[in-house]
């Protein structure tokens, strides 16, 4: 039954193909970050200019919810699809329907362990996490001991992103110790509550806490705050270039942060999948290096224009 409904779809899609007003869906992983919230606004944007419907899903951090929001908007005759994968395996068997009824799709920020390759545009998250770590070596050239805020688990983002900033530690050598590592789910409060609870444990103060992504970034800084530190006592690395961290950048409480670029990375899928579905053309994706953003370099920042927002 499933294959014949896929069937008409095809055949739908197929005769529909040089319409305008085709359905595209974005599937993003949880709508509660900021980050998330920013490429949804900047899809809506390029989507009302390129003259497409898009409709998108909040898979409220469930990856089986994901999975089934995808299956439904096959039925539904979704021409194209963006996904940004809660996790890198769980939404593999709904992309290979997608695949399967000849749809279009593409994987945003976050890429997917498939049957068959899938385009993906985004920064390269693996040398975003070199680069953060090559910023401390430079910093501390001697050594340093380390906090490690990592992510969501099973995400792209954070395998790729913390893999770059171990690998790169290593080869800096063992004076570059990690003394604590520790999840915060890409969370800002787990951010805080981690820092609040560890830094009393520890016998002395590290240098660093590198933390995967800006909401984390913000929320050590609170903890680091309410202790009546100030800034540059420890050195706290972000990544994302969130207008509130950019902020933080210039007040020099965060030393740095990777941008991403996002508003290119969606804009960029858009067009590729938009111009797929009218015209046939290839899909080809955009992987490139994410840029540091330091003090020095702010109005480089693709979001500068809001950080005082």
């Amino acid at each position: 039954m499933k294959k014949l409904i896929l069937a008409a779809l095809i055949a739908l899609t197929t005769t529909s193909a040089f319409a305008e007003n085709e359905q595209i869906v974005f599937s993003t992983p949880n709508l509660a970050m900021p980050f998330e919230v920013h490429m949804q606004r900047t899809a809506i944007k390029a989507a009302k200019e390129m003259g497409v419907k898009l409709q998108v899903l909040d898979s409220q951090g469930s990856s089986p919810k994901q999975a089934a929001d995808l299956e439904n908007a096959i039925t539904i005759g979704a021409q194209g699809f963006i996904v940004s994968p809660n996790d890198i395996n769980a939404v593999s068997s709904a992309v290979g329907e997608i695949q399967e009824a000849n749809l279009p799709i593409v994987t945003l920020d976050r890429s997917v362990i498939s049957d068959k390759p899938v385009p993906h545009f985004g920064a390269n998250n693996y040398k975003g996490g070199q680069a953060v770590a090559d910023f401390v070596i430079e910093k501390f050239p001697d050594g340093a001991e380390i906090i490690l805020l990592t992510g969501q688990p099973g995400s792209s983002s954070n395998i790729e992103r913390t893999k770059g900033i171990r690998d790169r530690l290593n080869e800096g050598g063992a004076k570059y110790k990690i003394v604590i590592d520790q999840t915060g789910n890409w969370m800002r409060s787990e951010g805080m509550r981690i820092i609040e609870s560890v830094l009393p444990s520890l016998p002395k103060k590290p240098q660093v806490i590198l933390s995967a992504n800006d909401d984390m970034a913000l929320g050590a800084i609170e903890a680091l705050q309410a202790q009546g530190m100030k800034p540059g006592d420890v050195i706290v690395t972000g990544f994302d270039a969130v207008p509130e961290a950019l902020a933080r950048v210039n007040d020099g409480w965060l030393a740095v942060t990777a941008d991403q670029r996002p508003g290119y990375a969606v804009t960029t899928a858009m067009r590729q999948l938009v111009d797929n579905i009218r015209e046939k053309k290839a899909i080809t994706g955009a992987d490139y290096a994410p840029t540091l953003i330091t003090k020095a370099n702010l109005d480089k920042a693709e979001r500068i224009g809001e950080a005082g927002q």
